[in-house]
């Protein structure tokens, strides 16, 4: 036996496993029922091929050459059935192809004559090689013309200008594979015409069987170089590991004979024992070696995704994690541009959640029951758009292929990694081409596969981890409001006890003088006007004085009383603000502030309690004095009444010095204050803001520091208010 008879025997067992497996792979598939036939006749070629070089008579020579022959005449139209197969140029060839079986049938019977072959005759280191008859150069015309128009066909394929990028790779490796498989095998034919070349590549049908069963499964993942070397170390390792034990019997045996005697056999035995043992730990290495030349880069940034699993865990803020995910991907692999969607469950979407060099056209969501989202929760595996394009997987899982196409090309989508957590999608990548122009391998799908599944995870914990630490934040907040109500509850409960006191203390004085200025103004009939007016504004402070103690008490005990005690009936507020006003006027007037009132044509009416409402707007008037006279000597508060719609609004506006940004926030919170120590508790805004709550209304503030404070108080009207049931 020598390396031809072995090649021989290799392209037969690789050629048969090969076309058997790629049939199975999808029986009703024409491209893979034509790379059947392709395999089965360089099956019967190769076979023929070995049991001719290990024939020892001339006849039995003569017959394998016969069967060669025969499967040989088929090789080149099953192969131009092929690749009109794989370009979808069947229909459209049906001709060529038929003309084509028709000259290969007419070659059977010529195969039997001396007119293809006339014999067959000793050539270089050959016993037997046959001798080519009259007509054989007319089947080598036949086999080079269909091989020639097959890579036609497919040349143009590939350069065709609207022609898809993955397509052409396909395309790419096909040619490439077939010019080493047919230059190889044509290694054979010089020596039918006795022209003394050895045909040394016929090994190389193998790597073209090979590449294009790769080229049919899995093409979108095959990197030419790699699966050349792949196979090219194959076919080397396991040539040693078969070859060598024949070369000792066949070419050593008398040596091993007066070496070993009659045991010689056991050299070869020993050897191939060994060879097999250690070929394919041989093949590994040698492999690993090449690949790690060859796929230097993408090795590298998939080490970096790797690094990437492992880090991401750590993190538990989730815009952090996205933005690092986002990063790594974009800049390590080197792609034009990325994002991740993330599933919002109560809006029933994918939420954009990050995402670098998109444009404006990105969707910010999709739709949970659209077609993209449909194929990878039905697939569970990452999407490679231009296999969607030809319709080559997945198609039946979506309710259109047109939509989903459509789908991903408005996301400019190259790649999408679904992210899956306990059989449920969370979310998924969108990755677009790699700036490098390379495809993905079935290395990137798996390392991203990982990704998006740890990074499901790691999405996971950090929301978790959010809601926990919102929840915590919400129950802080809720402790802390409900320490300050109790020390509010506590402090306003001491001052309504002081107050009490105080009160007390004040009536008495106040009824006295009450009673003898009404006593001398009923009973003394002599006293002149004069005094008989001083008597009055006397009656008439002692009256406001105790209208301002019954204040006080009112300021202390209103957080305690309860609604239902509160006096609620129609209130006009218009009337509110002017009581308030008249009862402030003189005080103010005697501190050089002039306050104005705008009532606008309207009605005003709400439901609630009229002292409560002066209260409110007599401790803001109050307030904007303090504010004007921490600034100027005079000054102005404007106070404007108005009802749009179903409101009432009263403005109340004082040019004083204004209220700083900073704590503008904090106005109406308990006990704080901005005048000096002493001179204010800090508990008015924040009993105004209660009792307006408390009639279903809203106050808020709007200052500018040195242009004023404008205070803004929204009560419904009397049609839409509530509190007959509330107070």
């Amino acid at each position: 036996m020598n390396f031809y008879a072995i090649s021989g025997l290799i392209n037969g067992l690789v050629s048969s496993f090969m076309g058997m497996f790629v049939y199975l792979k999808n029986p009703r598939g024409q491209v893979n029922k034509s790379y059947g036939l392709l395999s089965l006749s360089l099956a019967v070629w190769s076979y023929s091929y070995f049991l001719w070089q290990i024939s020892d008579d001339y006849t039995s020579a003569f017959g394998w050459i016969r069967l060669l022959s025969i499967g040989a005449v088929f090789i080149p139209i099953f192969f131009l059935n092929f690749v009109f197969s794989l370009l979808n140029l069947q229909e459209k060839k049906s001709k060529v192809l038929l003309g084509g079986y028709c000259i290969a049938v007419l070659f059977i019977p010529l195969t039997f004559t001396r007119l293809f072959i006339s014999g067959l005759s000793p050539k270089m280191s050959f016993r037997y090689w046959p001798d080519a008859g009259g007509i054989y150069f007319l089947f080598l015309v036949f086999f080079f013309a269909n091989v020639i128009c097959a890579c036609y066909s497919m040349f143009k394929a590939y350069i065709k200008p609207d022609g898809m990028e993955y397509e052409r790779n396909q395309i790419k490796y096909v040619l490439i594979a077939s010019a080493i498989g047919f230059l190889g095998g044509a290694t054979n034919y010089p020596l039918w015409y006795n022209i003394r070349l050895l045909p040394a590549g016929n090994i190389l049908v193998s790597v073209h069987v090979v590449v294009l069963a790769y080229a049919i499964i899995r093409y979108r993942l095959m990197d030419i170089k790699v699966t050349i070397t792949r196979t090219g170390i194959f076919a080397a390792v396991y040539s040693l590991v078969m070859g060598l034990p024949f070369f000792l019997a066949f070419c050593c045996k008398e040596r091993l004979i007066g070496l070993l005697g009659v045991n010689w056999w056991t050299a070869p035995l020993i050897s191939m024992a060994i060879l097999a043992t250690g070929g394919p730990f041989i093949y590994i290495f040698l492999q690993k070696r090449a690949e790690a030349i060859l796929l230097r880069e993408q090795h590298r940034y998939q080490e970096a995704l790797r690094k990437t699993v492992k880090e991401m865990t750590r993190i538990l803020n989730l815009e952090k994690l996205l933005n690092l995910i986002i990063d790594v991907i974009t800049d390590t692999v080197g792609i034009s541009h990325s994002a991740i969607y993330l599933f919002d469950p109560s809006k029933k979407q994918y939420k954009l959640m990050a995402g670098r060099n998109l444009t404006e056209e990105q969707p910010p969501v999709i739709d949970e029951r659209s077609a993209l989202v449909e194929w990878l929760e039905s697939r569970k595996e990452p999407l490679l758009y231009e296999e969607i394009k030809r319709g080559i997987r997945g198609v039946s899982f979506v309710r259109s292929p047109e939509e989903l196409n459509r789908e991903i090309q408005v996301l400019d989508a190259s790649f999408v990694v679904p992210g899956i957590l306990e059989n449920k999608m969370i979310g998924f990548f969108v990755l677009g081409e790699k700036r490098s122009g390379r495809m993905y391998t079935s290395e990137d799908f798996d390392v991203f596969s990982v990704l998006a599944n740890q990074s499901a995870l790691a999405v996971e914990n950090a929301l978790l981890y959010e809601n926990i630490e919102d929840k915590v934040k919400q129950r802080t907040t809720e402790l802390l409001e409900v320490q300050r109500q109790l020390i509010q509850v506590e402090k306003l409960a001491t001052i309504g006890t002081l107050a009490g006191g105080v009160a007390h203390e004040i009536n008495n004085p106040l009824c006295a003088i009450l009673t003898n200025v009404q006593m001398l103004l009923e009973t003394d009939s002599t006293m002149d006007a004069d005094t008989q007016e001083s008597l009055k504004l006397i009656e008439e402070a002692t009256k406001r004085c105790r209208t301002i103690v019954q204040k006080l008490m009112t300021y202390a005990k209103k957080p305690l009383v309860s609604a239902e005690t509160a006096e609620v009936k129609e209130v006009n507020a218009a009337t509110v603000v002017e009581k308030a006003v008249a009862f402030l006027r003189y005080q103010l007037e005697q501190e050089n502030i002039k306050v104005t009132v705008e009532v606008k044509d309207g009605k005003f009416t709400v439901m609630g309690n009229q002292n409560e409402l002066e209260q409110v707007i007599t401790n803001i008037i109050l307030n904007g004095r303090d504010a004007i006279k921490q600034a100027r000597e005079n000054g102005m508060i404007h106070i404007a009444v108005s009802d749009p719609e179903d409101w009432v609004i009263i403005r109340i506006k004082d040019d004083g010095g204004g209220i700083p940004k900073e704590i503008i926030t904090k106005v109406f919170d308990p006990f704080f204050t901005t005048k000096e120590v002493g001179k204010g508790l800090g508990l008015g805004l924040s009993i105004c803001q209660s009792i307006i709550e408390k009639h279903n209304g809203l106050i808020t503030v709007q200052s500018e520091t040195g242009k004023g404070t404008v205070f803004k108080i929204k009560v419904p009207k009397l049609k839409e208010n509530a509190l007959k049931t509330a107070l």
